[in-house]
């Protein structure tokens, strides 16, 4: 597939949106590995700045490489339009790319403009169902989806399987410079943001829904909305398919209803015929009539009910993507989590702090909460995506 889309794309004038991003960047350099150089890049920054924005995008290249790819960039045989000729020729582009928060910026008007003129808008993330040759398992939700997708991928590679992850931060190697290493017994694992879904035209095999929430509502204007947008998850989906979905949570579970695929339940409060919940005092997964038992809850090592939550989701994940019950075993009682969640920073005079900064919606701060018995003091701030201050009432004592 990758050489029939390179080819598609040798003959179209292709202008990227966001240089200096994470995703701008790699969709430039991407593709002229592979011979595409009929590019016109934009970025916000002027010339002078460019550097500077690309190394704070870019934390995780080591200096050396950031300064070669900066020098990449500035002396390819590209067009390359900087703050002063922003979005200069754009209406001669017969394929755009941009970053997943093109559409916050004002001075992005001319891509709504010329998407909604039939210019196709593709992205990264497009990039990956466009030119990958294995399945992908896709998740997202509100919370939660990293870490479903951290201890899936670790159960498939305790299974033996090649296994390949791209999250959504600025400190992992995005995945399309590793593409070629890809092959089709491998398996991608993908976290996808409600902003990655909005327009995306491809869904994963195995589709994962961990939450909904009120969130981001900055982007979506109301909560229906966002839905509508993280239900795009499962919109191309195909019989023979697997959308995993939180049986639990009303949002998520209203989903069902309209997937193509099959729908395969996740539930810490129930029992399932099919899906993954809690039999016994142990982690339970349900597929095909045959039940394996994982893990006994008291052995995870991360405290909390969406901690659980999150394990019940990724054990099915990993189970329908064909991982076996002794290697997601060893996973979860492995996992201590991830960095920014939950993480145990300092203890002074007796009192532990716990960083949870990932933790960027009242939901999320709640089931964090409810993870202790002990009594504790929260100090939250930052930008608000939706709800208001009355969210966080219930949380104190």
């Amino acid at each position: 597939m990758t050489r029939d889309v390179m080819e598609r794309l040798r003959g179209k004038r292709v202008h990227v949106v966001g240089l200096s991003g994470t995703e701008g960047t790699a969709v430039v350099q991407f593709l002229l590995d592979r011979g595409v150089i009929s590019i016109t890049a934009h970025d916000l920054q002027s010339r002078e700045t460019f550097p500077a924005a690309f190394r704070r995008y870019h934390a995780w290249m080591d200096p050396a490489a950031q300064e070669a790819a900066i020098d990449r960039l500035l002396t390819a045989p590209i067009q390359v339009r900087f703050r002063d000729r922003y979005l200069e020729g754009l209406d001669q582009a017969e394929v755009i790319y941009a970053g997943q928060a093109w559409f916050r910026h004002p001075e992005n008007q001319p891509v709504a403009r010329a998407r909604d003129n039939g210019v196709p808008l593709s992205s990264m993330t497009e990039l990956f169902f466009e030119t990958v040759s294995c399945p992908i398992l896709g998740v997202t939700g509100t919370n939660g989806k990293f870490t479903v997708v951290h201890l899936a991928a670790q159960m498939l590679a305790e299974s033996g399987r090649k296994t390949f992850v791209s999250g959504n931060d600025r400190t992992h190697v995005p995945i399309l410079y590793r593409l070629d290493e890809v092959t089709p017994d491998a398996i991608l694992v993908l976290e996808i943001s409600n902003r990655q879904l909005m327009g995306l035209r491809y869904s994963p095999q195995i589709a994962v829904i961990t939450n909904l929430a009120q969130h981001h509502l900055d982007d979506h204007g109301s909560f229906d909305a966002y839905v509508r947008v993280k239900a795009g998850i499962l919109t191309h989906q195909q019989a023979g398919d697997r959308a995993i979905l939180n049986a639990d949570d009303p949002a998520t579970w209203a989903l069902a209803a309209a997937a193509r695929g099959t729908v395969l339940p996740f539930s810490r409060l129930r029992t399932v015929d099919e899906g993954a919940c809690v039999v016994d005092g142990q982690i339970a997964v349900r597929v095909g009539g045959r039940e394996e038992r994982v893990c006994p809850v008291g052995d995870l090592q991360v405290p909390g009910a969406h901690a659980l939550e999150n394990a019940l989701a990724a054990t099915l994940a990993a189970r329908t993507a064909g991982a076996d019950a002794a290697a997601m075993g060893r996973a979860l009682r492995a996992f201590r989590g991830l960095p920014y969640r939950m993480r145990l920073a300092a203890m002074v005079g007796g009192v532990r702090f716990y960083e949870d900064s990932l933790a960027t919606n009242p939901t999320a701060a709640a089931a964090a909460l409810r993870a202790f018995d002990q009594p504790l003091v929260l100090i939250a701030g930052g930008q608000r995506r939706g709800g208001t201050a009355d969210d966080f009432r219930p949380m104190a004592a």
